[in-house]
């Protein structure tokens, strides 16, 4: 059987930080998304095995819900919640009961471990039956959406940001860097902002009603006391973790609202001059934004000016591969992240990636950042052309690994490719190192 062209649809997985993309090849976009987060539910009965939820419904408020996250850096660290994951996306969104007519292309991280790509190719022939088996590097992916062989990929997402040279379609592995200053960084920073500027954030799950109310005026909402989060009583039914990812959420809108970089440089006067912005929380409470939705995005370009004093001196958080335990205060910044990259690939190669500068994630949605980013790198490499490849779709921003593995596994010549079930029976897990390299 070919598994290529038109004759069958293979399945796209493509795991991120932040979320599970799921969809069938030669299609513009993921039938299902939804978080990595999920939800633990206690039993009634302690002898009972605990329930766990996947999907958006983590959102659901559930008495005692323990929010975790199965992907750290970049990379699967518990597999049992990622196989409840890829059931959910295969099962529940995408309705197919196995993968026996389908083969799958999974994306994978530049920096994945051995251990995870044997067990991925072992879920997918094992548990999931599939026919072939195929496993692709995510900045590969990015530079293929692009149309582009050689390509630099900065990619901000929700937990990394990440530098990526791939040249003829191959990662530059010991160049790629990486730190820890994604959205979710930035949600954290601007809620500490918010509170320092006694802007009261309530989020949407402690309202039970609410009425509209002048800008600035206190709000005339309703909360449920029953949820109210209580971190010095381990029996309150709100966890630390489920109110933790309701205020992140909730800053997700706000930095999705209001939130915008200055360009071509920061200046204190300029963000002094611009118009603030409107933004009407939850309960009601409405309130115009100043500096707070400037200063925000610019951690990634200048971090140890915008980080607040609390963070200089937290380790930051525990990694599962390649991030050293160092405090914040060594986050680098976007520029200097790029500059180390290219100084580690062939200066003859420099130029090349220069002129095809590949931007993703959805951090890279906020207003201004592609401008900011074209001024920063002409300082980085003055006289050298600089060309950033940046989907004005958000979709394609966000989806854009996913959306290249779409485009390869709808290929007629791709068929060659896969690793079929007779071969992985013969051979076993290792035959994903010699085959998708």
């Amino acid at each position: 059987m070919q598994y290529g062209g038109d004759e069958v649809g293979a399945v796209v997985l493509d795991i991120e930080s932040g979320s599970v993309r799921a969809g069938y090849a030669g299609e513009d976009a993921p039938k299902c998304v939804f978080p990595t987060a999920y939800a633990t539910l206690p039993a009634s009965d302690p002898a009972q095995p605990p329930t766990h939820v996947h999907g958006n419904a983590i959102h659901l408020y559930r008495p005692h819900a323990t929010i975790s996250n199965f992907v750290h850096d970049g990379i699967v660290t518990d597999w049992d919640a990622a196989g409840r994951a890829i059931d959910h996306a295969l099962r529940d969104r995408l309705r197919l009961k196995s993968l026996d007519e389908f083969p799958l292309l999974a994306t994978e991280p530049s920096w994945n471990t051995k251990d995870n790509k044997e067990k991925m190719v072992e879920l997918a022939f094992e548990t999931w039956q599939t026919p072939a088996y195929y496993a692709v590097d995510k900045a590969v992916m990015s530079a293929f959406a692009a149309g582009k062989g050689s390509a630099l990929i900065v990619d901000i997402g929700d937990e990394l940001t990440t530098v990526t040279p791939v040249y003829d379609g191959f990662v530059l592995r010991k160049a790629i860097q990486k730190q820890p200053t994604g959205g979710a960084l930035l949600s954290e920073v601007l809620l500490g902002q918010l509170r320092a500027a006694n802007i009261p954030v309530t989020p949407h799950y402690l309202v039970k009603t609410k009425e509209p109310v002048e800008p600035g005026q206190p709000a005339k909402a309703t909360l449920r006391d029953e949820r109210q989060p209580n971190p010095s009583d381990p029996d309150a039914p709100t966890t630390p973790s489920y109110h933790r990812l309701q205020e992140m959420r909730l800053m997700h809108e706000v930095k999705e609202a209001v939130c915008e970089v200055l360009t071509p440089q920061w200046d204190d006067a300029a963000a002094a001059a611009k118009a603030t912005r409107p933004f009407e929380f939850p309960d009601g409470f409405n309130t115009y934004i100043g500096t707070q939705r400037l200063s925000t995005p610019e951690i990634l370009f200048s971090p140890q000016t915008f980080l607040p004093p609390d963070f200089t001196s937290r380790p930051l958080p525990p990694s599962a591969s390649t991030i050293p335990s160092h405090p914040y205060s060594a986050l680098q910044p976007l520029s200097r992240l790029i500059q180390s990259t290219l100084v580690q690939v062939d200066p003859d190669l420099q130029a090349t990636l220069l002129a095809n500068v590949v931007v993703t994630g959805g951090t890279t949605l906020v207003p201004g950042f592609v401008d900011r980013l074209q001024n920063e790198l002409g300082a980085v490499a003055p006289g050298t052309k600089v060309k950033i490849h940046a989907p004005a779709s958000a979709a394609e921003r966000t989806h854009t690994s996913w959306l290249g593995g779409s485009i390869l596994a709808s290929l007629g010549t791709f068929h060659q490719l896969w690793i079929g079930k007779d071969e992985y029976q013969e051979i076993g897990t290792s035959v994903v190192h010699r085959r998708a390299k």
